[in-house]
């Protein structure tokens, strides 16, 4: 009895920065809220426009790699406040302890 096996490597690698490239739209999304908790009046926070600044991109497949992105968009003294207050810092180092979680859910499918 003999079977044929099919090398499908390249398709699992593929799927699985597929899902890796959602675990880390799931973590920039945790990020963005995070990071807008922590502007509040008297906090770097005058009137929201700041806080709906603040966006996550989805995340991409690049290479070998998978990347994300969260920031301010066209709010010039933003850059000014996070010096002050480091509200993008704050959000990820509150989601950090989650992150590997979050990766090894959406790897396995669940």
């Amino acid at each position: 009895m003999s079977a044929k096996l099919t090398w499908k490597g390249p398709q699992v690698r593929a799927e699985i920065a597929r899902r890796c490239a959602t675990a880390l739209t799931e973590i920039d999304l945790r990020i963005e809220t995070e990071a807008k908790a922590e502007l509040y009046p008297g906090h770097g926070k005058v009137s929201g426009t700041l806080q709906r600044s603040i966006v996550g991109e989805p995340g991409r497949v690049e290479g070998k790699r998978v990347r994300g992105k969260v920031g301010t968009k066209g709010v010039r003294y933003a850059r000014r406040i996070h010096r002050l207050y480091e509200y993008l810092i704050v959000g990820f180092r509150r989601v950090q302890p989650q992150a590997g979680a979050i990766v090894e859910k959406h790897v396995k499918g669940k």
